[in-house]
């Protein structure tokens, strides 16, 4: 018993942070898709800037209950189409906000999601401090330029 409670509680969590970064990776999927099929929704076209597409304008039918049994923050939790160059990086950013705190993952590139040590980018409370960007904000070292919300 004394070895078997800490194992099964490990993979318990392990499968809670899979589940956060498989979702970070299909809010990705669900953004890149938005904006090519709604041709009103314009792409960042100077290097550097960026565009936020919310949660909330993602289709949430394609989301599970969260991992720890709260809700997804629809403010909070969004993907950036940042112009890099010639080409378009996608980040994720996602938080559940539950009774005992708030979980999630900080801003991650499609790349750092799909390693095999993605779950290490989960993180909670503080270190997530997570807020809405609004137009003229900062995210790492985009300028957003639009927010869409709906």
């Amino acid at each position: 018993m004394i070895v078997a409670v800490p194992n099964v509680m490990s993979t318990i969590d392990k499968n809670k942070q899979n589940t956060y970064v498989e979702d970070a990776k299909r809010m990705i999927t669900l953004a890149e898709y938005k904006v090519r099929s709604d041709t009103d929704i314009p792409l960042p076209t100077t290097n550097g800037s960026c565009i936020v597409v919310l949660m909330s304008a993602l289709d949430l039918s394609e989301f599970s209950d969260p991992p720890e049994g709260g809700n997804y923050n629809l403010d909070n939790s969004y993907v950036v189409i940042a112009r890099t160059g010639s080409t378009y990086t996608y980040l994720a950013s996602l938080e559940e906000d539950f009774d005992g705190g708030k979980r999630g993952i900080r801003l991650a590139t499609r790349d750092e999601l799909n390693k095999e040590n993605a779950r290490k980018l989960v993180v909670k409370d503080s270190d997530l401090n997570l807020s809405k960007p609004t137009v003229g904000s900062q995210i790492a070292t985009y300028n957003v330029t639009n927010v869409i919300d709906s």
